[in-house]
């Protein structure tokens, strides 16, 4: 158990970083912009989306914890470029805060308490890009590239992730632009590190075939 553990623990590295957003969830007046569009303000208010997005938090530990007993190897690779989503987010959060509008709740049902928790608990700054997107898609690139996962959960979690993802728009925690920017920023480490992984595979792969051509050689 002690490999798992371990690999387990960096799993601590996501609310260490929780950390700066705590401090950038913070109005900065008028140097605050909107992205809010046409279609958003078309998109209706459904506050039964609101259990999909409270899932998220539960989703992504078990599906965390799964890879890493499942495929280590993508684990932490998936865990390095969500951190590395964050950073890149937390940089725009920075220099560049979004603020998106919220209808006025005033149910007493389940549903609707359930919605003035999330607002009241979580700032409507901060938004662009989407993290809870941002890991959701994130997740389920991981879990749609494990061939080794069987059809069935790879499935189960691109459903959830494409709920939760969906769930950001109807409960007005996030706009269209939002969720288009974590995934360009989901995309964009992932591409950088394939460029990253296959430059240092070149030198190896030539050192390889240099060996073989001197070994032909030498028969």
């Amino acid at each position: 158990m002690k490999p798992h553990l371990i690999a387990l623990s960096c799993l601590l590295s996501i609310p260490l970083l929780g950390i700066v957003y705590i401090y950038l969830n913070r109005s900065r007046g008028a140097s605050t912009h909107s992205l809010l569009t046409d279609l958003d303000e078309q998109t209706p208010f459904l506050k039964i989306f609101i259990v999909p997005y409270l899932v998220w938090f539960v989703f992504i530990l078990v599906c965390f914890v799964y890879l890493a007993f499942k495929n280590r190897q993508l684990y932490m690779k998936t865990l390095l470029l969500y951190n590395i989503g964050l950073v890149i987010c937390y940089c725009i959060y920075a220099v560049y805060q979004t603020h998106v509008p919220r209808p006025e709740v005033s149910g007493t049902d389940w549903l609707s308490r359930l919605v003035q928790y999330v607002y009241n608990s979580d700032q409507p700054y901060n938004c662009f890009p989407s993290t809870h997107v941002l890991t959701s898609y994130c997740i389920m690139k991981a879990f749609a590239s494990a061939r080794e996962i069987s059809r069935p959960i790879r499935l189960s979690v691109s459903t959830i992730s494409i709920l939760i993802i969906l769930s950001t728009l109807f409960v007005k925690q996030y706009v269209l632009l939002d969720i288009a920017g974590a995934i360009a920023v989901v995309e964009a480490s992932y591409f950088i590190a394939d460029r990253v992984k296959m430059r240092n595979r070149r030198p190896a792969v030539i050192q390889e075939l240099g060996n073989k051509r001197f070994l032909r050689m030498d028969q």
